[in-house]
Order: structure tokens, then C-alpha cells, then sequence
């Protein structure tokens, strides 16, 4: 634990979830592959594809619509539909058993516990101050159980632009009536939480879990503070 600058009085806490309150590199590692099983099963011409059929056909998407690259759920499902088509497939049908497939990986995707020393936490800093998710992914909070700790949820997409731009902080800061400066804002990524954070002029908290499987990438602006864990928020109950 250490503390860059002097923290100022705050009112609200804000969270990224994957790799901050639980190691999210497993999970996503085994719904991707699970999902290129259930492509293969769903549309056997996908068994002879490589990894970089999709990754083009994700390029042409953002290419042909740029503001897919804030919804991580619309991008995939684009992406999907577009590769199925090229096997040959109608855009009915390549509709279809795209939506089939990402319903399959949303299944595992959620398919995570998150451990108990978190959940015990975030239940005692609920009874201390608001509490508020800010996501660029598309995990469940509901499904993974942790909904209930949360007083107002924002995920990029359908309208939202994703971290590090400030459309997610502000909205937090005007849904809980508070200034930035008041918001302390908990990731583990240097750029989307604590540079977008920063920048919306929010307190930040760098979650730098070194048990989690996630690289991360060096600072470019020094946070408010450096946890080791999303634990040592004890120290504020």
C-alpha cells in the first residue's frame, strides 16, 4: 500500500470489476474457449478457421462502424455475424447462431465466484458510503452475486462511452449528487480507471493484484494511491 498525494474527503466509491475485485483472466480465457467450441458445433466450417479470421473480421467492423469499439457486446455479436455470413450462411441465419453463440458465452463469461473477502467487504463499505460499478465489460453483477452491493451500475455501451472517457464518471457524480473530486474511483487498469478517473478529476485507487493474471501496464499518471489488493480497502471502514 502506498499513497501518492494526500486524499481528500470522499463520499462515494466507484469500482471496475474484472481484475479488481476478482481475477478475471481464468474466466475470459475459458469462455473464449468455450465459445470457439461451441462455434465449431453450431457451424462446423468454423474447425478449419484460425484466429485471425476473426480478429479481421473484427477490424472490418470497427472500421465500418467506428462506436462499436465502446460496446465490447455489440462488437462480438457484429464480429460473429459477419464471419458466420462469410462461410456462407444467410444473414438470417448468421444472426441467429451469432446471438446463440454469444448467449453461450455470456453463460460462461459470468461463470465466476467472487471470494468472500470481497463480498464481505463491499458489504460493510455499503453500510459507509454509496457504492457505484463502472465497467467497460459486460459481466453480470446480478448473476455473479454482487449486484446488491451496488447503488447505481454503468457499463460501456448503448449509449455510454468506455473508460477513460469521462461519460461513466460524470454520470456516477450527478446520479449520487456529488462533485468529482468526492468520488473515489477503485481499477486496475492504468489507462481506463486511473487515467480516465483522474482526468473526469476524480480520486483514483490502483488495484495492483499481482495474484491476478492480467499484465498490467506501467503508469503514465501517478494515482492517488496503490493497493495490493482490493482488500486493504478495509483501512477505510
Amino acid at each position: 500500500m502506498q499513497f501518492y498525494r494526500r486524499m481528500s474527503s470522499f463520499k462515494a466509491i466507484s469500482f471496475d470489476l474484472d481484475d479488481t475485485l476478482y481475477d478475471n483472466f481464468p474466466v475470459i480465457s475459458k469462455a473464449e474457449q468455450e465459445l470457439q467450441d461451441f462455434l465449431i458445433s453450431t457451424a462446423p466450417e468454423c474447425a478449419k478457421l484460425g484466429p485471425d479470421f476473426w480478429w479481421q473480421h473484427r477490424n472490418v467492423c470497427l472500421s465500418n462502424q467506428p462506436e462499436l469499439c465502446h460496446d465490447v457486446t455489440a462488437l462480438r455479436l457484429a464480429c460473429m455475424q459477419a464471419g458466420i455470413e462469410q462461410l456462407g450462411y444467410s444473414a438470417t441465419v448468421a444472426k441467429e447462431k451469432a446471438e446463440q453463440a454469444f448467449k453461450f458465452f455470456l453463460s460462461h463469461r459470468n461463470n465466476l465466484t467472487v471470494p468472500e473477502s470481497v463480498t464481505s467487504l463491499l458489504g460493510k463499505l455499503k453500510q459507509k458510503y454509496p457504492l457505484v460499478a463502472i465497467s467497460n465489460g459486460n459481466v453480470g453483477i446480478d448473476e455473479i452475486g454482487i449486484g446488491q452491493y451496488f447503488q447505481y451500475s454503468f457499463f460501456a455501451g448503448a449509449g455510454n462511452l468506455q473508460k477513460p472517457e469521462n461519460d461513466m464518471f460524470i454520470q456516477a457524480c450527478q446520479q449520487l449528487k456529488i462533485k468529482p473530486s468526492e468520488l473515489l474511483h477503485i481499477g486496475d487498469c492504468t489507462h481506463a480507471d486511473i487515467y480516465g478517473a483522474q482526468s473526469a478529476g476524480c480520486q483514483t485507487i490502483w488495484v495492483n493484484n499481482d495474484e491476478f493474471g492480467i499484465k498490467k501496464k506501467p503508469l503514465k499518471v501517478l494515482p492517488t494511491a496503490e493497493f495490493d489488493c482490493v482488500e486493504q480497502l478495509a483501512i477505510f471502514l
